[in-house]
């Protein structure tokens, strides 16, 4: 039984940028799971950063355990709806009271990728010159490479210098719907992903198998020509 009794909720939405209307429509409490109904209008076709904060840290890191119409690139309109997994995030014992803030701004990427577009596949141990602008030189670097939801590997601490010898690892299984989230060390909140694209082995199966294939061949053809026995000798000639 989840013991979180009360809430003591607090709506802020900060928003850089002029021109819209945001309003919280509902807040529901629903098997420890907080919901958050709101409506984000917009004249533009602008995307949004929505995050939401917590009192316990004096609301400074964005919630994890936040799905629906929250993180990057936020779409305004009516009916959004954010939910947050409190159970999740702080534990299934917690009782007592929490304060919410919601943040928004609009979404500017802190570095662009220069036709990232075009690789719609990488191969696994096979070198790639990654390129982008934007950001600063203090800026350091993760790429962390997800596939669906799940972080399967790690390229920490690079320097922002616009380019990057990328190579993925061979345990990296092959498959689709992957991506690299590229984040700020000391900036949490600027965040980037790339388009999703498919990891290939740097050799097809097919060529690895097929040599083996021909030295089975190869050894059943050499094992075939003796299976009808031997032909018996016949003795010498004697002489006259």
């Amino acid at each position: 039984m989840y013991k979180h009794h009360l809430f003591v909720i607090f709506f802020l939405l900060a928003l850089t940028a002029l021109g819209q209307d945001f309003k919280v429509n509902r807040v529901e409490l629903a098997q420890g799971k907080v919901n958050i109904y709101y409506d984000l209008v917009d004249s533009t076709a602008r995307g949004y950063t929505i995050n939401v904060y917590a009192s316990r840290d004096n609301f400074i890191a964005p919630l994890q355990k936040v799905t629906g119409d929250a993180g990057l690139e936020v779409k305004a309109g009516k009916g959004k709806k954010i939910v947050w997994d409190a159970p999740a995030e702080l534990g299934p014992d917690f009782d007592g009271k929490m304060g919410l803030e919601v943040r928004g701004r609009v979404y500017i990427p802190f570095v662009r990728f220069e036709r990232f577009e075009e690789y719609k596949a990488i191969k696994r141990g096979k070198a790639y010159n990654i390129s982008w602008t934007g950001g600063t030189p203090q800026n350091i670097l993760h790429f962390d490479l997800y596939k669906g939801e799940k972080k399967v590997a790690s390229f920490t601490d690079i320097a922002n210098t616009g380019k990057y010898k990328l190579t993925l690892p061979t345990n990296v299984k092959p498959g689709s719907n992957y991506k690299f989230k590229i984040t700020d060390t000391k900036n949490k909140d600027e965040v980037v992903y790339t388009g999703n694209f498919t990891v290939k082995r740097k050799v097809p199966l097919l060529l690895k198998v097929i040599p083996i294939l021909g030295v089975g061949a190869l050894a059943a053809t050499l094992g075939g020509s003796g299976s009808k026995g031997a032909k018996e000798i016949v003795d010498p000639v004697n002489p006259n």
